[in-house]
């Protein structure tokens, strides 16, 4: 590599800090969210109190599709989203696409109904621009706000999407520029943490960090960039330039398998039948299915399958609606195999970790705990050298609120979401409220503490006793208690384990570094 004049050092050392610095707080949020959103399937899991032993999606499926769809007016057959809900209902949505008058936009507008897999009973039935109302379809609010809060930071789209796919820019921008800066970058995954010094230590414990995370850094940035600006602008601007506009049309050329119009009314294959089939032929269980056009002779259905056993991405299937023919396997961008459709199936799984099971998210959640650490600690330095300022030593300051008070803000969206649970009231209401709730207890130690050190020893407290309890709290407002929770709810079990034993240590962390006491009296003189 050729060797950077001092000049030049200095440029992008100050990229490096002003990038992770002027954004910092956003993106320790974003990835912050982001880390416990790999879990996010197993905390919908736990926050409902387990699921169904049986799959939704893995019997009578043919029988409760039947029930709902056949007695609509036709025009609902144009497509059916079908799946299974955390909680192990099975929803069935026939939908049309039509312009939202609110938004302007084209959305999917139909009935949406919630059933039980095994009897077929509708438990609900809901109807309108279903998507734009996550109790309709979500079993668990408390997931849908952490995936929101991630994705969007919980602003209006698409202003949040664009937000956080210029913060996955500005990952990769300090990735990039914290490479090329780093002129002893093996020596650096080794360095010692020296004591003595603060800031020598500080910078060595960031170093170490991020040395080792430089390259999931740059892969986060960029898979996370490009989900959050691929549907707000790279997508219509390929409508605008390729399809005249027409964003439904391109849809359909990209991600619906191809079929020769035929309207001709014919009966519909055995759906239980075509989803076994499929799922000997992928290797692994059907994850969502979706029907086109039902009851005609052009029928087609897609079953999109979980990464099978050596495999990253999900495994897409096309079937004739109306024989049952297994027509092949397609791309899911795309209608032949290529290159960009191969690198677009890789996105989700390299930005989620979930290619692997609970090994490759937990390697996920150690990584992102560590960027998370990177971006604080490297505001902390860029804070302290320059602390004779009192405007960067409020900074300073604002960055351990921040730290902790963000994590005591979603602590605090679970307790509401419980608690309204127990109460019978609208928990998609009281979650993000609670959040908000949370960002204003979080903040008022911050504010009338003097001591830094005991603030962060009283914010590790707090942290370590509100989760030893949230296991309490689910529990005693309805939840599924630990006796049953051993009779095959293991997420249950093993997510309340997990909280208790992370308290644990943020207790033990906060008595280590010293316990919370006044100052002793000088003695008189």
């Amino acid at each position: 590599m050729k060797r950077l004049s001092q000049n030049q050092i200095k440029r992008l050392t100050a990229v490096h800090g002003w990038s992770g610095t002027l954004l910092g707080t956003l993106l320790y949020a974003v990835i912050v969210t982001g880390t416990v959103a790999v879990f996010a399937h197993e905390i919908a899991e736990w926050s409902v109190g387990g699921k169904q032993a049986a799959d939704p999606l893995a019997t009578s499926v043919d029988r409760n599709v039947r029930l709902v769809v056949e007695p609509l007016p036709k025009g609902y057959r144009q497509s059916i989203g079908i799946w299974g809900t955390a909680r192990g209902d099975l929803m069935v949505f026939p939908h049309i696409h039509a312009r939202n008058p609110e938004t302007g936009e084209m959305s999917d507008y139909g009935p949406m109904f919630r059933m039980a897999p095994s009897s077929g009973e509708v438990l609900f039935r809901d109807e309108g621009f279903a998507f734009s109302k996550p109790e309709w379809y979500e079993a668990s609010a408390l997931e849908d706000f952490l995936i929101d809060l991630h994705v969007q930071l919980y602003m209006p789209t698409p202003w949040g999407l664009i937000v956080t796919g210029i913060l996955g820019l500005t990952m990769m921008a300090a990735g990039v520029s914290g490479i090329v800066i780093h002129r002893h970058l093996i020596r650096d995954l080794f360095v010692g943490h020296r004591e003595g010094q603060r800031l020598v230590s500080a910078r060595d414990r960031h170093v170490l960090a991020a040395s080792w995370g430089l390259v999931f850094t740059f892969l986060l940035g960029f898979t996370g960039s490009f989900f959050s600006l691929a549907p707000t602008v790279t997508f219509p601007l390929l409508a605008n330039v390729a399809f005249g506009g027409d964003q439904e049309a391109m849809a359909d050329v990209l991600f619906e398998p191809q079929a020769a119009s035929d309207p001709r009314p014919v009966p519909m294959a055995d759906l239980d039948r075509i989803i076994a089939e499929s799922g000997i032929r992928a290797g692994s269980a059907a994850g969502y299915i979706e029907v086109s056009n039902y009851g005609r002779a052009d029928s087609r259905i897609s079953i999109w399958h979980e990464p099978p056993p050596g495999q990253l991405a999900w495994v897409h299937s096309v079937f004739d609606g109306s024989t049952g023919e297994f027509l092949g396997v397609r791309p899911v961008v795309g209608q032949t195999p290529s290159t960009g459709a191969l690198l677009y199936d890789l996105m989700w799984p390299m930005h989620t970790g979930d290619f692997a099971g609970i090994a490759s998210k937990s390697v996920w959640v150690g990584l992102g705990s560590a960027m998370a650490f990177v971006v604080i600690s490297g505001m902390r330095l860029w804070a302290r050298r320059r602390e004779d300022q009192i405007l960067w030593r409020r900074f300073n300051r604002a960055v351990t609120i921040v730290g902790y008070g963000l994590p005591v803000a979603m602590l605090s969206s679970a307790y509401a979401y419980f608690l309204a649970l127990g109460a019978g009231a609208n928990e998609f209401w009281w979650t993000p409220a609670g959040f908000l709730i949370g960002v204003a207890l979080g903040m008022l130690p911050g504010l009338v503490a003097r001591n830094e050190d005991n603030l962060k020893r009283f914010y590790r407290l707090l942290l370590g006793v509100g989760l030893i309890l949230l296991p309490i709290v689910r529990m005693a407002t309805g939840g599924l208690g630990w006796a049953a929770a051993a009779q095959g709810q293991g997420t249950v079990l093993s997510v309340d384990l997990t909280l208790i034993l992370l308290g644990a240590a943020l207790m033990w962390w906060a008595r280590r570094t010293g316990a919370l006491r006044a100052p002793e009296p000088a003695p008189a003189e």
